[in-house]
């Protein structure tokens, strides 16, 4: 009995030939070290290219001036108050093919209006896109209206925030999205060219 104990014993044992392999290849030819050290070198890549992108760009949704933000804002309300008092709304023709502007102005009894007129194109994030002309006076138009008109050297893009003003007297303001009419107003209310 014990002869066979020691057969059952012995052959419970595995034998020489099979023998646990151990890896012998380096670290740096193994998948998961190098996938341990992607995640992370990832992230710094991302933050180094925002960090570029920060850098290359300028923060063009703060108004910045000389005189401060409350003076600004007080300015502008003074010009939105004057072209309520004044009556004052604008229809805008824009050809955003020739880049041609033609302003038809509304106004109460008896005001006399500046000859020359500044309509301020402003992108909503980027400054880059802004764009400035002055508009001469023209002839009146078919109905007696008072009309103003100007050339876009590049035509604006894209949404834009319109301001027609006559220097620091009076201001209209309103938001334009390419299309061909819309309607300029004291409070900043636009439209699309109906009255």
């Amino acid at each position: 009995m014990t002869g066979e104990l020691r057969t059952v014993v012995s052959s419970a044992q595995p034998p020489d030939s099979i023998m646990e392999r151990e890896d012998t290849d380096p670290w740096y030819r193994q998948f998961w070290p190098w996938f341990i050290i992607a995640l992370p070198a990832s992230a710094v890549v991302a933050g180094l290219y925002t960090f570029w992108i920060a850098m290359q760009t300028t923060d063009s949704l703060v108004v910045r001036s000389d005189d401060g933000m409350n003076v600004v804002t007080e300015r502008n309300l003074a010009a939105e108050q004057e072209a309520i008092r004044l009556g004052l709304s604008a229809v805008l023709e824009v050809n955003s093919d020739t880049g041609a502007v033609v302003v038809t102005m509304s106004s109460l009894p008896n005001i006399n209006l500046s000859t020359s007129l500044q309509l301020r194109m402003r992108h909503p994030t980027m400054a880059s896109r802004d764009a400035v002309i002055e508009l001469l006076q023209a002839i009146p138009n078919s109905s007696g209206d008072p009309t103003w008109a100007g050339h876009f050297i590049k035509p604006p893009v894209g949404r834009h925030y319109a301001t027609l003003s006559s220097g620091n007297n009076w201001r209209l303001s309103g938001e334009w999205s390419g299309q061909s009419h819309f309607r300029l107003d004291p409070t900043g209310r636009s439209s699309n060219g109906r009255h």
